[in-house]
């Protein structure tokens, strides 16, 4: 199954999609948070998806703040509308590793779908995981 992988941000929203076989994310754009709602149906449309994975903003000591509360509204918002699952992944650290530049230092300009690639490939990488510990 395809699925959508969501940063969300108070100012933008970056958005990635995984292949078919949940092998691997990609970047695919950047909306600004305002328009962040129809963009992600349209696309959602688009790619054919059949899940949604929403990165969720957790503090160091695992609390959830006011950043995770709106990515919850956002997500029961597009469960609704879509009739599609949405799921949640811990998004501690993906922004800072999107930021990084693969030769070292910072890239330029802002990376949010990026750090929705790197939310969605965890969130594959932990299903993929966990199903093999079932066989």
């Amino acid at each position: 199954m395809r699925w959508l992988g969501i940063d969300p941000g108070e100012a933008r929203v970056g958005i990635a999609a995984c292949d078919e076989d949940e092998r691997i994310a990609v970047p695919i754009e950047i909306v600004p948070a305002a328009a962040a709602f129809p963009a992600i149906r349209a696309i959602a449309a688009r790619e054919g998806v059949g899940g949604i994975v929403i990165g969720l903003a957790v503090s160091m000591d695992g609390s959830e703040g006011p950043q995770a509360e709106r990515a919850r509204r956002l997500g029961e918002r597009l469960e609704r509308a879509l009739s599609l699952p949405v799921a949640y992944e811990d998004e501690r650290l993906t922004s800072t590793a999107a930021e990084r530049d693969p030769l070292g230092g910072r890239s330029r300009g802002p990376r949010d779908d990026v750090a929705a690639a790197l939310i969605l490939q965890q969130f594959i990488d932990r299903r993929r995981l966990a199903a093999a510990r079932m066989v």
